[in-house]
């Protein structure tokens, strides 16, 4: 395809304007015909000198990890054919999707059978497989009065990883006591049920814990010190239907997030909370079918195993199939575990399947449900009402009934068995972490 370039429109305005000042001045005026003619061989001139776009090579380099929010360098690089004549203007437009900036626009001045390679930093936002985007290739005239353009589609795919290293960073601060903010939580009295050592008894010790034997030994009473077990099994499922479609209303200011990415990034802390507490990790995927798992393992790298085997699905408008859930898990699962599922219910029909479900796994497994709040449902239904507005006012009831829905379906969950969290977006990761040391300390796993 070939473009003007501002150049010529401005010649071509010059033109305009010569040939206007031709009704006062009709010498001048006659001069416009002739350089109409002149802007047009100029240009015809400088589209055949500029060279074809189709006769570059071109490719792009990435690195060989890419990390969410993490800015890498994305090369271009341009090969030119040694049978140009000359040496060569282009312009580069390349898109990629989910970044910083969308597109880029790199410029270069290739010789005959010259290569090079051009590089802009990019800052990718959304972890997971993504195409990769469209390039436009321009090639430049001498005279700079037209462009030759050519869009090229690449077919490849590039994977962007989570950022691990946060993860670890908030899981163990999480673990530690500590919130996102950095401040300090209450955390639960880890009494557990192994054997730890022996330690004189302090008021308010369990005196069901006292060792009679030692105390006799030495004249004092002595109690047994318990920790939590280690090596249990944490498994988390992520639930990647309807339920956690769409987008949150964030609480302050900036961009929407993601349902699924949240409940993926807060499976992702509690993994890593589970390894950093010497347990085993494992996660699955739910939609219509399983569609990603990992059995549960112990070892550092594990919780990029499972940062690996989420990274290309994603939540589809359909329904989860819970019913799957027991037969799959009982045929994988050979020990008893912590079964954390992430969803959301909104609706007492969807809860009463998944509750169906649990049913079948609460005798053999613990299971936790964490419900992926919506603090913009909650803002909805407190909004201020407008009775001039019939479909304005609509809107705080209809959340309203939703909550409503909402909070009868996790009491079904709870009826079933389960341990439910009801956790608001932004604090989902901490909550999931909370009770899962709440849980282990009491000696429920």
């Amino acid at each position: 395809m070939i473009e003007p370039t501002e150049r010529l429109l401005w010649c071509v305005v010059v033109v305009v304007v010569v040939g206007s000042l031709g009704l006062a001045v009709p010498a001048v005026g006659a001069a416009a015909p002739a350089a109409l003619a002149g802007v047009l061989v100029a240009a015809i001139a400088d589209a055949v000198l500029a060279g074809s776009p189709r006769d570059l090579k071109i490719h792009r380099v990435l690195p060989e990890r890419v990390i969410e929010r993490r800015s890498v360098d994305v090369g271009v690089v341009v090969e030119a054919p040694s049978h140009l004549r000359r040496a060569t203007a282009i312009e580069i437009t390349d898109t990629l999707p989910h970044v910083t900036d969308a597109w880029v626009q790199l410029d270069a001045q290739l010789a005959p059978g010259e290569s090079l390679t051009l590089v802009a930093p990019r800052t990718f936002l959304k972890r997971g497989r993504h195409r990769l985007g469209r390039l436009a290739v321009r090639t430049l005239g001498p005279l700079g009065l037209i462009r030759r353009r050519q869009r090229r589609e690449l077919e490849s795919e590039f994977a962007v990883s989570a950022d691990l290293a946060l993860v670890m960073e908030r899981a163990v601060r999480l673990v530690q006591g500590r919130d996102s903010e950095g401040g300090r939580r209450k955390r639960a009295i880890e009494r557990g049920r192994d054997f730890d050592s022996l330690r004189e008894y302090r008021r308010g010790d369990d005196v069901r814990l006292v060792d009679w034997k030692a105390s006799a030994r030495k004249g004092n009473l002595i109690v047994k010190d318990l920790v939590p077990e280690t090596r249990q099994d944490v498994v988390v499922v992520v639930d990647g239907g309807r339920q956690l479609c769409g987008r949150n209303e964030p609480p302050t200011a900036g961009e929407p997030e993601d349902r699924f990415e949240v409940a993926v990034n807060s499976a992702l802390v509690l993994c890593a909370a589970a390894l950093l507490k010497g347990d085993r990790c494992g996660i699955g995927v739910l939609q219509d079918e399983i569609v990603a798992w990992e059995a549960p393992r112990a070892g550092k790298s594990m919780l990029k195993r499972v940062a690996d085997v989420t990274a290309d699905v994603g939540a589809l408008p359909l329904e989860a199939a819970y019913q799957l859930l027991p037969g799959f898990l009982s045929a994988r699962l050979k020990r008893r575990a912590l079964l954390c599922v992430i969803t959301d219910v909104v609706d007492e029909a969807s809860a009463r399947a998944l509750a169906h479900a649990l049913l079948g796994l609460r005798g053999r497994h613990l299971v936790v449900v964490l419900a992926l709040a919506d603090p913009g449902l909650s803002r909805l239904a407190r909004a201020p009402t407008d009775a001039a507005d019939p479909l304005g006012a609509a809107v705080p009831a209809a959340a309203a009934r939703l909550l409503q829905h909402r909070k009868r379906a996790l009491a079904a969950l709870e009826a079933a068995g389960a341990v439910v969290v009801d956790a608001p977006a932004p604090r989902a990761a901490a909550l999931a972490v909370d009770a899962y040391l709440a849980l282990k300390a009491a000696g429920r796993l």
